[in-house]
């Protein structure tokens, strides 16, 4: 919303950008991946999140939200990329597939 001596922005990128918002707010399916609009806003606010350097004072909806997420899965990959090295050990110390001949 504008505020005091805010004008409205002519560009055609923020006037998507608007209906997009719009669209967003008022859409009654908006989870990710069921409506292509939303979809698109769900990925322009992970997008922001990544970028953004503040998410504590961020005034972008849900910033710090997709940070936390992104840590989260973060740590999840990690565990699995860390079991997955050690299968891999594990298998070359039992198997004759990786013995030096």
């Amino acid at each position: 919303m504008l505020k005091g001596n805010q004008i409205a922005c002519n560009f055609p990128a923020c006037k998507g950008l608007k209906a997009l918002v719009r669209h967003f707010s008022g859409c009654k399916t908006r989870v990710p991946g069921g409506c292509g609009h939303c979809k698109r806003m769900w990925q322009l606010l992970e997008l922001h999140s990544r970028m953004c350097k503040e998410p504590d004072s961020c005034k972008v909806p849900l910033c710090r939200h997709f940070k936390e997420k992104i840590q989260q899965q973060c740590k999840k990959d990690e565990t699995k990329w860390k079991l997955l090295v050690n299968k891999v050990i594990a298998a070359k110390n039992g198997s004759y597939l990786f013995s030096s001949r």
